[in-house]
């Protein structure tokens, strides 16, 4: 019979923590949609900025075009509220454990282990 031996890592007489994959990856998504979030909102409040303190009066056509940019950004900004504020939207579920079939018998008649 096989033994398998767990490997250990011990550096300075502390063991190292592992995280899980799957929290890796939630963790690296996070810290994205944080950064494109942010970055988001400081476009969106510097197009604000930029049409309400003009110094000289904007040409129509310039603020049509912030009129537009503006208007684009608020379902952009609508779904970064509902991933932040809603639970649950992208959790990764668990792997399923790994199970021992059970002995049955298949649709030809034969015994299946």
């Amino acid at each position: 019979m096989e033994e398998i031996h767990e490997k250990k890592t011990v550096r300075n007489g502390k063991q190292r923590d592992r995280i899980p994959v799957n929290e890796k990856i939630q963790l690296a998504r996070f810290w994205a949609r944080l950064f494109i979030g942010l970055s988001t909102l400081a476009l969106f409040g510097y197009i604000v900025h930029t049409m309400l303190n003009a110094t000289d009066e904007l040409t129509q056509s310039s603020k049509d075009l912030l009129n537009l940019l503006i208007g684009a950004f608020l379902p952009i900004l609508g779904g970064i509220a509902k991933f932040y504020f809603e639970q649950g939207s992208d959790d990764i579920p668990p792997p399923a454990p790994h199970r021992k079939p059970e002995q049955g018998v298949d649709n030809a008649g034969s015994v299946v282990a």
